[in-house]
């Protein structure tokens, strides 16, 4: 017995003139574009969520400790330019009229790209965090390392 050959018309089975049973293709196709959906959810799903958390990426979460404590460092220093950043952001004009809006009513980041910036990394640092903590590698204090950035920051975010 052959496999199917699905490029030969089907004939639909039909009682009476309705047709009871669709198509094979059609079938193949529903399950096809629903399995093609569950992977681009299942894609979309890495980086900053809407909550404020942030969730890592699959080679991410397999790195070694070693990677993860270099990577996690990496960001650290990333975070603690960001403030001298955002300043001199603040400091230019705002290049677009939406920008020139977000400053004056988006109360989380004023509008300031480096200050998004800031919660994406600093969401993502302690995501790095919890892994590490999962694969009971070295501690790293985020909280200290960044408690001068956090006070900083929220200057910048203050009305």
């Amino acid at each position: 017995m052959g496999a199917p050959h699905l490029g030969a018309p089907i004939a639909p089975i039909t009682l009476g003139r309705q047709t009871a049973v669709k198509s094979v293709r059609v079938i193949l196709c529903g399950v096809l574009l629903a399995a093609v959906h569950q992977l681009g959810g299942c894609m979309g799903s890495a980086g900053l969520q809407s909550d404020g958390t942030y969730l890592l990426e699959r080679q991410e979460e397999q790195a070694t400790c070693d990677q993860l404590y270099k990577d996690i460092w990496g960001r650290i220093q990333l975070i603690k330019e960001l403030p001298k950043k955002a300043v001199a952001e603040q400091a230019t004009p705002p290049p677009t009229a939406s920008l020139l809006f977000g400053r004056w009513f988006d109360s989380s980041s004023k509008g300031l790209k480096t200050v998004a910036e800031y919660d994406r990394e600093r969401a993502h640092a302690y995501a790095i965090q919890r892994t590490m903590r999962e694969k009971k590698c070295v501690n790293v204090n985020l909280d200290q390392e960044l408690s001068e950035v956090a006070v900083a920051m929220a200057r910048i975010r203050q009305p």
